[in-house]
């Protein structure tokens, strides 16, 4: 056996065989995201094992690339006009595992990509479990550390094996209301990255380099680094709201987007709080985003009020993401080894109602 059939056979295991020669001969944008989605799999264990075990599951339809999602893109494109429609077509779009909780836009030999991380939807599942109101009442210290697995999985700190160890049992109802904004919220992301391509934000002079994925572990490093395009301040406000304003979207949609994106930022601001406390850095250091909470009163300010827009609604979730916050920062101060050490967090003990029987990894699931 020569040396590519041995490195093809690392991604046997993961890819459908045309995937694997898109990989080792790549031709465009599209192959070039799919090699950045299996090269960060290979390289990370735990991904890897996920994906393993996705792949048995789906047997002869498996397909990497299909696994990622992308319906948040095509939702965006379908409400645009036909020559916005046409300029985004050109670009290369989907998920993979990535720093950027944000979603980034880079530059390619082959031509831009636009991916959001696919573990943001883990981030606002557990936030969302945290934070909304339900029918049914939900525990405090299930909230707590439905908020503990959020902030862990942003940090890089949580296992992302949740489709093999779901960390415990969420009601049907509460599992439909938190589940509900996540896609408007993909699709607010994935309608900024447009945006910033449509508004000219993007030009070779604002590209950097950064990593693509880094997950906290003892024998984990950096891996690969992009050159993301870094626009302006005033540049992510302007997408912000034309994510909403530019698609011709009904005022029931803008309102569901407007709804999803100030509930995100919400979220946002709340990691942003934590990863300040342990990771401070000084006044003078440039941030690639204005602050979840800037951006928050930037779209509760200038989107003109859709029809069914309770804007009283989110005073009130400010209040609430306020007194979230000194809750917050006395668990890190006390419980700072729940935020750093690499593994999983449940919301509950074994046998419990919100946790079920405890998963024994390699026994349990593989």
């Amino acid at each position: 056996m020569d040396n590519l059939e041995i490195q093809k056979g690392f991604y046997h295991p993961v890819c459908n065989e045309s995937e694997i020669e898109r990989i080792f001969n790549v031709q465009n944008s599209n192959d070039h995201l799919l090699k950045l989605r299996a090269d960060t799999i290979v390289d990370h264990m735990r991904l890897f094992r996920v994906y393993r075990n996705k792949a048995i599951q789906f047997g002869e339809k498996w397909s990497l690339e299909a696994s990622f999602q992308d319906l948040h893109y095509k939702s965006v494109l379908q409400k645009l006009g036909r020559d916005e429609a046409q300029l985004c077509g050109g670009i290369a779009f989907g998920g993979m595992f990535s720093n950027d909780p944000n979603g980034s836009i880079f530059q390619t030999d082959w031509g831009i990509v636009s991916t959001i991380s696919e573990s943001l939807q883990f981030f606002l599942k557990f936030l969302h479990l945290a934070v909304l109101e339900f029918e049914q009442e939900v525990p405090d210290y299930v909230r707590l550390n439905a908020l503990r697995i959020a902030i862990r999985v942003m940090l890089k700190t949580e296992t992302l094996d949740f489709f093999m160890d779901p960390r415990g049992i969420i009601p049907n109802s509460i599992e439909k209301t938190i589940a509900s904004p996540i896609p408007y919220q993909m699709q607010f992301i994935a309608g900024h990255e447009f945006a910033h391509y449509l508004l000219g934000h993007l030009s070779n002079g604002r590209l950097l380099n950064q990593p693509i994925f880094h997950a906290i572990s003892p024998n984990d490093t950096e891996y690969g680094s992009l050159k993301v395009f870094n626009p302006s301040q005033r540049d992510e406000f302007d997408a912000d709201l034309q994510s909403i304003l530019l698609p011709s979207y009904n005022s029931f949609e803008k309102s569901q987007l407007l709804e999803a994106a100030l509930l995100w930022f919400g979220c946002l601001e709340l990691f942003e709080h934590v990863k300040d406390i342990m990771f401070p850095t000084g006044s003078t250091t440039y941030k690639t985003h204005p602050s979840a909470r800037e951006r928050f009163d930037n779209l509760l300010t200038n989107v003109p009020t859709p029809q069914g827009f309770e804007t009283t609604k989110w005073s009130g979730f400010l209040k609430l993401v306020d007194s979230i916050l000194p809750q917050l920062s006395e668990d890190v101060s006390v419980n700072w080894e729940h935020y750093e050490f690499y593994g999983s967090v449940y919301l509950d003990e074994p046998n419990s109602q919100w946790r079920g029987p405890e998963l024994i990894d390699r026994v349990d699931y593989y």
